[in-house]
């Protein structure tokens, strides 16, 4: 049993991780971090320039090392009234060859205060609450135990290792912060924002004792440039921690308005001693479709030739009977 708690520990801490400064990296993460806002940080919950918003994402990691890392989410939110919001996010991934899967289901809620001349300096705090469930098929476990010296390995062979769980479920808790300075004339807008996940810690069923889940603390940022009413440029950034694991990515990404109802969106960032990216979308009326592709730039680049995932996303923003920019939030 104790070989059979390191492996699904090393999985674990390895699941759906680069290799650079993230050793340890528990949960998924994403390249297009700001077009999952919900997994970002739940005070961007109802942070839209509409009454609603709806946003998809997939991110396929590492395929050319086999089963790859996949990981799924869709998240809904809206602002119903003027300082309240609310919202739902689903995320799931799964890795490795024993279907290791990640899922979290959580509901948002924020709560805005503004301020300044017109109102539109803007704090939101958010809190998001739901539950983290884990799970592998055992049956997918292959060990030492099952070689047989002659015929090799012989999946019928028993490995005599029991389970206590190949599943487990517990509650979870995030929290956050953000400023952004939703001024929709300004040459420059302000935006930055800092939250907290897994307040609750769950214990980790599968390795027993006292493992837990570590926080994971966020903190990201950024402004939007315009440099002509045609032109925009925002430099942004993001960091991560959880447990020894540790993530800092910055970049920019530039809007070139094609017509009045029409942008293309494309730019790139770097994370650091991982990956660099490239991102290309598309702006149309109510919609942004996304694409990014993960360079590697760390030890594992001689085994991936380099290649190391794909992402997509799509965000669609209801604006009915709104007329006109609503305010500026920060967006990809």
């Amino acid at each position: 049993m104790k070989y059979i708690q390191i492996k699904l520990l090393f999985l674990a801490l390895t699941l759906c991780c680069s290799v650079g400064q993230l050793k340890a990296q528990i949960d998924p993460h994403f390249s297009q971090y700001y077009a999952n806002p919900l997994w970002l940080n739940p005070a961007l919950t109802g942070v839209t320039d509409g009454d609603y918003r709806v946003n998809v994402n997939a991110k396929q990691q590492w395929a050319s090392l086999g089963k790859g890392f996949l990981t799924a989410g869709a998240s809904f939110d809206t602002a119903p009234t003027k300082n309240l919001s609310f919202g739902a996010m689903v995320l799931n991934q799964n890795a490795g060859e024993i279907s290791f899967n990640q899922l979290n289901a959580l509901l948002s809620g924020a709560y805005r205060i503004r301020f300044g001349r017109n109102g539109d300096q803007i704090i939101n705090f958010g809190l998001q609450a739901g539950i983290i469930n884990k799970s592998f098929d055992p049956s997918k476990i292959t060990l030492g135990s099952q070689f047989n010296p002659i015929m090799g390995y012989d999946d019928t062979m028993p490995f005599n290792e029991t389970f206590v769980s190949s599943s487990y479920l517990a509650p979870d808790i995030n929290t956050g912060i953000m400023f952004f300075d939703a001024g929709p004339n300004k040459a420059v807008n302000v935006f930055a924002g800092a939250a907290v996940s897994h307040l609750t810690q769950p214990k980790d069923k599968f390795i027993g004792g006292d493992a837990k889940m570590p926080m994971r603390f966020t903190g990201h940022g950024g402004a939007r440039i315009e440099l002509n009413y045609m032109f925009d440029i925002t430099p942004n950034f993001i960091y991560l921690k959880q447990g020894e694991a540790q993530e800092f990515a910055a970049g920019a990404y530039a809007k070139f308005m094609l017509d009045a109802e029409s942008d293309l969106i494309f730019g790139s960032n770097y994370r650091f001693d991982d990956a660099a990216i490239a991102f290309l979308g598309f702006h149309l009326k109510n919609m942004v479709i996304g694409a990014s592709y993960d360079f590697n730039t760390s030890s594992l680049n001689r085994a991936t030739a380099s290649r190391g995932g794909l992402e997509l996303s799509i965000s669609f923003t209801s604006r009915k009977g709104i007329v006109g920019p609503n305010f500026f939030c920060p967006r990809l």
